[in-house]
């Protein structure tokens, strides 16, 4: 892959991530202000839309294998465009429903297909490091478009101009993407089945990252909820807080990325990142309690989460290339990304405020056990992954 593509598809992801961070600071004023829609309404419409995802995620793993990953990266864009534009004509419930359901189908599906597309760009470690570079230009354009989307929530008359700015760039990345010069894959036709969801050895590791994958409600609800109920610092503490963890992110996530870019190093990896998330939640459970320390143990706390986060990611990156055939590759980094979306927004947001909201401070040592068990777990899961991948890639075209 030439520098060049690498660059493009890097420009592609800071306009992609800049637009979602834009969304994501005034979406719910808009639906509930604008639209007139309920919080209730919204969150059910939000769940149901992120549960068809997670159902449809493989089949469109599938759907890529056979007809090409850049090309069917090229559509999914194209529907969030359309998706997002129809946020303008938004009026009721079911409209929205519809709406939503199309954006968020395409976004969880293009975060595992955009990794099976670096794998056709390029080979070895060299992929780990091609997405920490994205991973960090995305860091980059959700905080560049956090802000903006702030600015905008506050005057009600530029929402739908926006929205439809929004789509037009989900044009543009699909237009870039699409220009992409790649090497020329070989595809054979995919055989028909559900290879992945049956592949043990991935459901093992894809279950674990479920769990490490905690570390986003964690750093989304858990930290700030606590810091608001009960952190004795002033609530302003929250967004430098955040800024630590997004400067730490942006700078160390390379760094972090050559660290775990063998099967050995991943398995490593996982276990160092989920101790240093366990540490984290009980550095979190403390703060509260150290009177003038407070403030210091709350900072320590976000910056062991960061580098938890910082490991975990690229090392899941690393073990689920490993296991994933190169015919059903696509497919098999869609069943994998399942439990990662399933971690993220499904079971954390659900589990962090209920355990919080019913064991108070018990909850971060609930939470620091989980961690703690999952980094347990990998090596004995990870353990044969070179041969997992042998056996699959033998099997893969009988399934």
């Amino acid at each position: 892959m030439t520098q060049y593509s690498v660059l493009r598809l890097l420009a592609a992801g800071f306009v992609d991530y800049l637009g979602a961070g834009l969304f994501l600071a005034f979406s719910a004023v808009y639906f509930t202000q604008a639209v007139g829609l309920t919080a209730g309404q919204v969150g059910l419409g939000l769940g149901v839309a992120g549960c068809l995802a997670l159902v449809l995620a493989t089949p469109l793993g599938r759907v890529a294998d056979r007809v090409g990953v850049r090309r069917t990266l090229v559509v999914l864009h194209l529907v969030r465009a359309v998706g997002t534009a129809s946020y303008v004509m938004v009026g009721e419930w079911w409209g929205f429903l519809a709406a939503v359901t199309a954006v968020t189908v395409a976004d969880q599906a293009i975060a595992a297909l955009t990794q099976a597309f670096v794998a056709e760009l390029a080979d070895g470690e060299r992929r780990g490091r091609v997405l920490a570079a994205y991973r960090t230009i995305a860091n980059l354009g959700i905080s560049v478009g956090g802000p903006l989307g702030g600015l905008i929530a506050a005057q009600n008359g530029t929402f739908r101009l926006v929205l439809l700015v929004n789509a037009g760039a989900y044009v543009l990345v699909a237009l870039v993407l699409a220009t992409i010069a790649q090497r020329p894959v070989r595809r054979e036709r995919a055989a028909r089945g559900t290879a992945a969801v049956r592949d043990r050895r991935l459901l093992a590791l894809a279950s674990l990252d479920t769990v490490l994958q905690l570390w986003l409600p964690v750093l989304n609800l858990g930290f700030p909820l606590w810091l608001a109920s009960g952190g004795h610092i002033p609530r302003a503490w929250i967004g430098p807080l955040y800024a630590v963890d997004t400067v730490i992110c942006v700078l160390l996530q390379l760094p972090a990325a050559r660290l775990v870019g063998t099967v050995a190093a991943a398995r490593r990896g996982q276990v160092a990142g989920g101790v240093l998330l366990s540490a984290s939640c009980l550095v979190f459970w403390a703060a509260p309690y150290a009177a003038q320390a407070a403030v210091a143990l709350f900072a320590l706390a976000v910056v062991l989460l960061a580098l938890g986060e910082l490991l975990t990611v690229p090392a899941a990156w690393t073990l689920s290339y490993a296991i994933a055939p190169d015919d059903r590759r696509a497919e098999y980094l869609a069943a994998f990304g399942m439990g990662r979306s399933f971690g993220r927004y499904v079971l954390g947001p659900v589990l962090v405020t209920a355990l919080l909201q019913s064991a108070g401070g018990l909850a971060w040592a609930v939470l620091a056990a989980l961690f703690a068990l999952a980094a347990a777990a990998t090596p004995l899961a990870a353990r044969h992954v070179a041969t997992a991948f042998e056996r699959v890639s033998q099997s893969g075209s009988r399934s």
